[in-house]
C-alpha cells in the first residue's frame, strides 16, 4: 500500500470513528425513549435508505422510479405500520396494484420498474418500519437490542477476522473481500455475544431466556444480516456505486450502514413473538 493509500485509509477511519462518537449516543437515545424519537427516527431512515435506493436503481433500469411516487407510496407504509401493522399485507397489495395501474397508464410495457418500486417497498419502509413493533411487545427494548449487538458483532469480528485469517472468499462476484473465515467469526462472534448480552439482562434486568436460545438467534441473525451485507453489495454492484450516498462520514449511506441491520430487524421480532411467554 502506497503512501496516498495510506493516508486515504487513515483519513476514512477517522470519519468512521467520528461518525461513530456521534451516531452511537443518538441511536441509544432514539431507542431508549422511542415514542416521538422513534418516529422521527424511522422516517429519517425510510426517507433517506428510499432516495437512495431510487438514486442506484435508477442508474440501470429506463423509464426510471418516480422519486416522488416512491415516497409517497413508502410514507403510507410506514404510517400503516405504526398505526395499524396487520393492514400492512392489504395496504401493500393495494399498492401493487397502484403500481401497475400507473405503469400502464404510463404506457410501460415492461415490468422492471415496478417490481423494482415493489422490492424497494418491502425492502425499505416494510424492514425499517418493524422497529415500530417493538413498542408493542413486553420487555420491547430488551429485543431492539439484540438486532444491534448481532449486526456489530458480526461486521466487527468479521472484519477483523477476516483480514487475519481470510483467504477463501465467499462471493468475490458480490463482494470481493468477504471471506469464509470472515463469515464464520462473524457467526460465532454474534452467538458469543448474544450469550453475554442474555447474561446481563439475566443479572440486572431479571429477563432470563435459556442460553441456547441466545445461542440459536445469535447465529441466525448473524447469517441473516450478512445476507443483507450482500443484498445491498449486489445492487451496488449492478449500479457501479461504491457507496448509496456520503451522508454518514466514512460509512457511505444509510443503506450501507444498515444494510445488515435491515434484515435481522424482522427476525428478532418473530423470534421476540415466540418467546415473549418465556422471558
Amino acid at each position: 500500500m502506497d503512501r496516498s493509500s495510506r493516508r486515504r485509509e487513515k483519513n476514512s477511519m477517522k470519519a468512521r470513528i467520528w461518525t461513530a462518537v456521534v451516531g452511537v449516543p443518538l441511536l441509544v437515545l432514539v431507542m431508549y425513549f422511542g415514542g416521538f424519537m422513534l418516529v422521527i427516527g424511522v422516517s429519517f431512515l425510510t426517507l433517506a435508505g428510499i432516495l437512495e435506493y431510487t438514486t442506484a436503481i435508477n442508474r440501470l433500469i429506463r423509464p426510471k422510479i418516480n422519486v416522488l411516487f416512491m415516497i409517497i407510496l413508502a410514507a403510507v407504509l410506514v404510517v400503516t405500520i405504526k398505526l395499524d401493522y396487520y393492514s400492512v399485507m392489504p395496504v401493500l397489495l393495494i399498492e401493487f396494484i397502484a403500481i401497475f395501474c400507473y405503469e400502464i397508464l404510463s404506457g410501460n410495457v415492461g415490468i422492471t420498474r415496478g417490481s423494482a418500486t415493489l422490492l424497494g417497498l418491502v425492502y425499505v419502509p416494510v424492514l425499517f418500519g418493524h422497529l415500530f413493533m417493538f413498542e408493542t411487545i413486553n420487555n420491547g427494548i430488551f429485543y431492539l437490542w439484540m438486532i444491534f449487538v448481532i449486526a456489530f458483532s458480526t461486521d466487527t469480528a468479521a472484519y477483523f477476522v477476516g483480514k487475519t485469517l481470510g483467504k477463501k472468499k465467499i462471493a468475490p462476484k458480490i463482494s470481493p473481500k468477504k471471506t469464509v473465515a470472515g463469515t464464520i467469526g462473524g457467526i460465532i462472534a454474534a452467538a458469543l455475544c448474544m450469550v453475554l448480552y442474555g447474561s446481563v439482562l439475566g443479572s440486572y434486568f431479571d429477563f432470563v431466556l435459556p442460553w441456547y436460545l441466545y445461542v440459536g438467534v445469535g447465529i441466525l441473525g448473524s447469517i441473516a444480516g450478512q445476507c443483507g451485507d450482500f443484498t445491498a453489495s449486489m445492487i451496488k454492484r449492478q449500479a457501479k456505486i461504491k457507496d448509496y450516498s456520503q451522508i454518514l462520514p466514512g460509512h457511505g449511506g444509510i443503506l450501507d450502514r444498515f444494510d445488515s441491520i435491515l434484515f435481522i430487524i424482522p427476525l428478532i421480532y418473530i423470534f421476540a413473538k415466540l418467546t415473549i411467554g418465556i422471558a
